[in-house]
C-alpha cells in the first residue's frame, strides 16, 4: 500500500516537473521584485542542522525578522533557546546587540547595504540570515555558479501555492519557494555540501 503511494506521488510529481517553466527566469523575476522594493520587512524561521563529532544529528530553530531601506539601512534580528541577536545599519553606524550575553558593539562604516553586509560576514563572522535574498542584484550572484537547475511544481508554503525550485552548484545547493500569485519569495533554504 505505501509503495503505491510513493509511485502516485512521483507520477505526479513528474507530469508537474515537466511543466514548461524556466527555474532561472523563476528566480530572477522574483528577486527582482525584491530588488525593485525601496523597503522590505520579512519574518523568517531558521532551522540548522548539524551532526556532532559523536554522529549525533541536532537542529536548532531560530526566529527573527529583517527590515531593509534599499537607500541605506538594515536591521536583522534573531531569537532562539540559546541566542537573541540584533544587527543593524543605519547608513553610518553598524550596531550589534547580544541581549543574552548583555553586549552592545557600535562602529562607524560607510558604504551601501550590500558592501556592509560583506564586510560584516566575510570580515567580522557576523551571521545575517538569509542575506543572499536582499542584496541589491541578488539573482546574478544566486545563479552565477548554478550548474544544474530543476523546477518542481507548485507546492503549498504556509497555505500558498508557490513554485519550487532547486538549483545545484559547486559548494551548495539551494531551494526557493516562489508565491504564484505575487512572485515573492515564500521560502528559501540552503543545503551545504561541506562536512566537518
Amino acid at each position: 500500500m505505501s509503495t503505491l503511494g510513493v509511485a502516485l506521488i512521483f507520477s505526479g510529481m513528474t507530469a508537474v516537473a515537466q511543466a514548461d517553466m524556466d527555474p532561472k527566469a523563476l528566480v530572477t523575476e522574483s528577486l527582482g521584485k525584491l530588488a525593485a522594493a525601496s523597503a522590505m520587512s520579512v519574518d523568517i524561521a531558521i532551522a540548522e542542522e548539524a551532526v556532532l563529532s559523536q554522529g549525533l544529528k541536532i537542529r536548532t530553530l531560530r526566529e527573527g525578522s529583517v527590515l531593509l531601506n534599499r537607500a541605506g539601512g538594515f536591521r536583522f534580528e534573531r531569537k532562539g533557546a540559546l541566542l537573541d541577536q540584533v544587527v543593524a545599519y543605519d547608513g553610518s553606524t553598524v550596531y550589534g546587540v547580544g541581549h543574552n550575553a548583555k553586549v552592545f558593539v557600535s562602529a562607524p562604516i560607510s558604504g551601501s547595504n550590500d558592501e556592509v553586509m560583506d564586510v560584516l560576514t566575510e570580515e567580522a563572522g557576523a551571521y545575517l540570515p538569509g542575506r543572499d535574498l536582499f542584496y541589491a542584484d541578488a539573482a546574478e550572484a544566486l545563479l552565477d555558479e548554478v550548474s544544474e537547475q530543476h523546477y518542481l511544481g507548485a507546492a503549498p508554503v504556509n497555505g500558498a501555492s508557490c513554485h519550487y525550485v532547486v538549483m545545484r552548484g559547486p559548494d551548495v545547493d539551494w531551494h526557493l519557494w516562489v508565491n504564484v500569485a505575487d512572485m515573492l519569495p515564500c521560502k528559501y533554504l540552503i543545503t551545504s555540501k561541506w562536512m566537518a
